[in-house]
C-alpha cells in the first residue's frame, strides 16, 4: 500500500547515490534532497526507514566496516603468529578498499564528516585495528601501557597513509605499501631484523614482493 517500506531496488539506488555524491561533493556539503533526487526516492518513503541523512550514512558506513572485518576474519584463519595475522589483515584491507573506491572514500575519509554516530563507528574501527597491533606486545613481553601507546602511534601513521592513498586515488600503489607498513608495525616490537624480513615477504596471492616494487624507485 501507500506506506510500503523502501524496495530493495530503491535501497540500492539510494546507496549508489550516496556513494557517488560523496565522491563528487563530499559528505559535509551533501543535502538529503540531492541524494533523494539522484536516487529517485521520495522523502516520505525515505523517512519511513531513516530519520535523516546522517542516520542513513551511518547504516551504510556500519555495513562497510562489517564487510571489512568479515574479510579480515576470513584472511586470518589459520594464521597463528601476530605478524602473519597483521599482514593478512593489511592485504584484506587493501582488497576491501580497492573493491569499490567510493566505499573506501566513505570508510576512510567521509566517515569523519558524518556526524557523531559516524565518528563513533570510525573510532571503534580504528581501535579494533590498534588492538590487532597491540597483540604484538604479547610476543615481546613488553609493558602494557608502553605497547598501547606504541600501537596507537603506529596505527595513526598507518591510517594516515591509507587515508592519503584513498583521498589521492592512489590505491593502485597499495601492494608495495603493505610491506612498508608492516616494517613500521614490526620494528618497535621485534626490532630491525624482523622488520627487514617484512620487506621481502610476497603478498598472499603470490604477487610481487614489497622490494620488487621498491627496486623501480631506487633504480
Amino acid at each position: 500500500g501507500p506506506l510500503a517500506d523502501m524496495t530493495s531496488e530503491e535501497e540500492r539506488r539510494l546507496r549508489e547515490a550516496l556513494l557517488d555524491l560523496c565522491v563528487e561533493r563530499g559528505y559535509a556539503d551533501l543535502r538529503r534532497e540531492a541524494v533523494l533526487e539522484r536516487a529517485g526516492v521520495d522523502a516520505p518513503t525515505f523517512h519511513r526507514s531513516y530519520v535523516d541523512l546522517d542516520t542513513y550514512f551511518n547504516v551504510v558506513l556500519a555495513r562497510a566496516y562489517a564487510e571489512f572485518f568479515e574479510l579480515a576474519r576470513e584472511a586470518v584463519v589459520g594464521e597463528t603468529g601476530w605478524r602473519d595475522r597483521m599482514r593478512a589483515t593489511g592485504y584484506a584491507l587493501l582488497r576491501f578498499l580497492r573493491s569499490d573506491e567510493r566505499v573506501a572514500r566513505l570508510a576512510a575519509v567521509e566517515a569523519q564528516h558524518g556526524g557523531e554516530g559516524a565518528l563513533r563507528l570510525f573510532v571503534e574501527t580504528f581501535n579494533r585495528l590498534v588492538d590487532l597491533l597491540d597483540e604484538g606486545s604479547a610476543e615481546t613481553g613488553g609493558s602494557d601501557s608502553l605497547s598501547r601507546a606504541t600501537a596507537l602511534g603506529i596505527g595513526g601513521v598507518m591510517f594516515a597513509r591509507i587515508q592519503e592513498a584513498v583521498a589521492e586515488g592512489e590505491l593502485g600503489l597499495g601492494e608495495e605499501e603493505i610491506p612498508q607498513l608492516m616494517y613500521a608495525a614490526v620494528f618497535p616490537y621485534l626490532g630491525a631484523e624482523a622488520a627487514e624480513e617484512e620487506l621481502h615477504i610476497p603478498p598472499p596471492d603470490g604477487g610481487p614482493a614489497g622490494d620488487a616494487g621498491r627496486a623501480d624507485l631506487d633504480g
